[in-house]
């Protein structure tokens, strides 16, 4: 197994990104989103790449979201808004990426790695993934990927999954439009080998304008406040209800909540 936190393999025109922490549930530190962002950057600037492919290496997790012990190792106002802004920066690289970007995912989708689902173009999920935004259990909130999860799944069912933070399995997740489609795990990857062919052999200018044109729509729509909903965030994770949450996650015990 590679050290390294992102793994980039370059197939003909597919070139697959793998979120490499199975250890953590592939959840996103400072390291792993730097690489992914430098990923897709890479991508971006290259001739050579006509569809990414985005995944989480281990059989437990697509992504867990944010790593929760590195963010409580720096409670400062200053660190917490540096995180959640490099994640609003990533959410933008997947989106405003000029190929289409297909989400591989198996198991668990929480969080920030939800929002990465919601921010590809295709999503292919296995029967047994588990999505769910459950920050408000830990004193925070969604706010970063609801704007990806805005377009993907609409207000109502935004709402109920960032206001309970409830799982929700994978056929709910097609039925509310946040993946593409549900197969057995063990279908999975020629299904995406079959969409990638298709995307291949069409025309890659029309392609990418098609993509292009999807962005813009997106960015008219939710990107440009990504900037101030990261603020939001970092504001909210240094309450000290926020600090109990993140507190008690680490700890491994139910929050202790003060009355208002």
């Amino acid at each position: 197994m590679s050290d390294e936190s992102v793994l980039v393999h370059q197939s003909g025109y597919v070139t697959r990104i793998t979120i490499n922490r199975p250890q953590a549930r592939n959840s996103l530190n400072a390291e792993t989103i730097a690489g992914l962002i430098a990923a897709f950057t890479r991508v971006s600037q290259s001739n050579d790449t006509r569809v990414v492919v985005l995944s989480g290496s281990g059989t437990e997790a697509f992504c867990a979201g944010a790593d929760i012990t590195e963010l409580t190792n720096d409670p400062s106002p200053e660190g917490r808004r540096r995180f959640f802004q490099s994640v609003s920066s990533l959410v933008r690289s997947i989106a405003q990426c000029p190929v289409p970007v297909i989400a591989e995912v198996h198991g668990f989708a929480l969080a920030g790695g939800c929002g990465l689902v919601a921010a590809a173009d295709i999503a292919i999920a296995s029967e047994t993934a588990v999505f769910a935004l459950p920050e408000v259990a830990i004193g925070l909130a969604p706010m970063v990927v609801m704007a990806p999860l805005m377009r993907a799944i609409g207000f109502k069912a935004l709402s109920a999954v960032a206001l309970t933070g409830e799982r929700i399995p994978a056929m709910r997740a097609l039925e509310i439009g946040l993946v593409s489609q549900v197969l057995p795990q063990d279908r999975i990857s020629s299904a995406i080998d079959e969409i990638c062919k298709g995307i291949c052999s069409k025309s890659p200018r029309a392609v990418s304008a098609t993509k292009a044109a999807l962005a813009d729509l997106y960015e008219i729509h939710s990107l440009t406040f990504m900037g101030e909903l990261a603020d939001r965030s970092a504001l909210l994770s240094v309450t000290p209800e926020a600090c109990e949450g993140l507190t008690a996650f680490c700890e491994k015990r139910a929050p202790r909540w003060r009355s208002p």
